[in-house]
């Protein structure tokens, strides 16, 4: 009665608790996909001489799985797909769910458009092809912190000789806190920093000329 009493008096106070337990509970539950946050740089280089070129990103990877035995124990719903949310400034828009190779190949796409540079299906060797492959993609659980490593090797191909090429990886840390979706943000923080590490104008710019 007492406590019948108390939620008639405090209704509000309890009607927030129990918003509060509903939103923990659905955040820690498992989903089938993982929230990868990316934002084109902020600089756009001059327009290069190039406006289209050819793209192939292939998996490399020596072990295909992107999570640990520890981080599958905790992401036990994930199906490997990844929501792509390309993040203006106030606004969260989400481009589409994709396979990793996928995820790759459509920030890549967006990255070559925003430098005026078409994405082209062609099988000419004297369209440029930017070859990326992904070496590494890897999220463990250890010691309730989330660890991310991730490599990929990117190379400029002409007349079916490839002429530049660059390797670029990183790793990031960052505490498991329950209800927060710290997975995801630790692969987002590394994903955006290490695309966007790669100068694709300085790549260009490094072909012979056309003869």
């Amino acid at each position: 009665m007492k406590r019948l009493l108390s939620f008639v008096k405090n209704p509000i106070r309890y009607l927030l608790m129990f918003v509060l337990i509903l939103f923990t509970l659905s955040a820690c539950a498992s989903r089938s996909y993982m929230k990868v946050n990316y934002q084109l740089p902020d600089n756009i280089p001059d327009k290069p001489a190039i406006t289209k070129i050819r793209l192939s990103v292939v998996d490399q990877r020596n072990n295909p799985d992107p999570l640990s035995i520890t981080a599958r124990e905790k992401l036990k719903n994930f199906s490997e797909s990844y929501m792509l949310i390309m993040a203006p400034k106030g606004d969260t828009p989400v481009a589409g769910v994709y396979d990793l190779i996928s995820l790759f190949e459509t920030v890549f796409r967006k990255r070559l458009d925003q430098m005026g540079i078409r994405v082209v299906d062609s099988t000419s060797s004297q369209i440029p092809k930017l070859e990326v492959a992904v070496t590494l993609f890897q999220l463990d659980l250890r010691d309730y912190k989330w660890y991310f490593r991730m490599s990929y090797t990117a190379m400029l191909v002409k007349d079916g000789n490839g002429f530049i090429k660059e390797t670029i990886s990183g790793e990031s840390e960052r505490v498991d806190v329950p209800g927060m979706d710290d997975a995801g943000t630790a692969v987002s923080e590394v994903y955006a920093d290490l695309i966007n590490q790669l100068d694709i104008a300085v790549l260009l710019g490094k072909l012979p000329p056309a003869q």
